[in-house]
């Protein structure tokens, strides 16, 4: 079972975050280029590249609510982190599932803070991207 800490804590808290305020398909090459095309979006603030970035399927057919709500509630969200720098430290691939391995530094308030994590990234219609489960 995965650890979840640090990055995916992050990722998750953010869309816990987003199901409050509105009561989340940019394709990429593999996983490690979906993690950092989410990770360089987190940077720039770019709420709807990060959001289509990630797999919404279960959220979005539960009918919880749909992506558009999401990206517009993101763009509201001032809370987003700030991710200053990263390093991928590990790729793998079994088919149309990948695990990246990151480290990731954010700075809140002149704070600096590196995590390390584990995300899970899935071959969803043949686009990577970032699952939250």
């Amino acid at each position: 079972m995965q650890n979840r800490s640090g990055l995916t804590k992050y990722v998750l808290a953010m869309v816990a975050a987003l199901l409050v305020l509105a009561a989340i398909g940019c394709g990429s090459s593999g996983p490690k280029s979906a993690v950092e095309s989410f990770l360089n979006a987190a940077k720039d603030k770019d709420c709807e590249k990060m959001i289509n970035l990630m797999d919404l399927s279960a959220m979005e057919s539960s009918g919880v609510l749909n992506k558009d709500q999401l990206i517009e509630s993101c763009k509201q969200e001032s809370g987003l982190g700030n991710v200053s720098s990263y390093k991928i430290l590990e790729e793998t691939t079994d088919g149309d599932k990948g695990t990246v391995k990151v480290e990731v530094t954010t700075n809140e308030n002149g704070t600096e803070k590196t995590e390390s994590d584990t995300l899970t990234v899935n071959k969803i219609n043949g686009e990577w991207k970032i699952s939250l489960t």
